[in-house]
């Protein structure tokens, strides 16, 4: 795995409960800014010094959650990744789609939790096998259910972690 991709599936874990937990609502793409790193630290912001020297090329950056709705359904894009969940009698449906935009066939283990934001919550893996150079795939399945009590009616998605081999 790419320490690249760690980083970036640590970021959004991080983004994620922050916009999960900023407001009662939840993760309806409304919650408060997230504290900065500075912030986070409680150390104080110095502007970085510049160095001469050979110039680095711009570093790729991390991508940022981005939620919806439609209808029922609430949606969470993150990269390459979209997670849909939908109540349901008798759980959430859930359907994680990825997008491969590497020359090479890769497999993801996409580990999702669903929840109510107070104490309803149940996860699962998502393992999307052989996923096609510049091609995409979904797997869908229900995720918890009424054993832990009343099904979510707005759903709060987090993407615990995304690994790609």
């Amino acid at each position: 795995m790419h320490l690249r991709t760690v980083l970036q599936a640590t970021a959004a874990v991080l983004a994620l409960l922050t916009a999960g937990c900023g407001t009662e609502s939840g993760n309806d793409g409304t919650a408060d800014a997230p504290p900065t790193v500075a912030e986070s630290a409680g150390a104080t912001a110095t502007p970085p010094e510049k160095t001469p020297g050979p110039s680095t090329p711009p570093q790729e950056s991390d991508p940022v959650p981005s939620f919806s709705q439609d209808g029922t359904t609430r949606i969470l894009r993150y990269g390459d990744v979209e997670v849909k969940a939908t109540p349901r009698e008798n759980g959430v449906f859930t359907t994680v789609t990825v997008h491969n935009d590497t020359d090479e066939s890769v497999n993801y283990d996409i580990v999702v939790s669903i929840g109510n934001g107070v104490d309803w919550v149940a996860t699962s893996t998502f393992r999307l096998y052989g996923v096609p150079a510049h091609g995409g795939k979904s797997e869908s399945e229900s995720v918890g259910g009424t054993h832990l009590g009343p099904i979510p009616q707005r759903p709060k998605i987090y993407i615990d972690r995304i690994s790609t081999y």
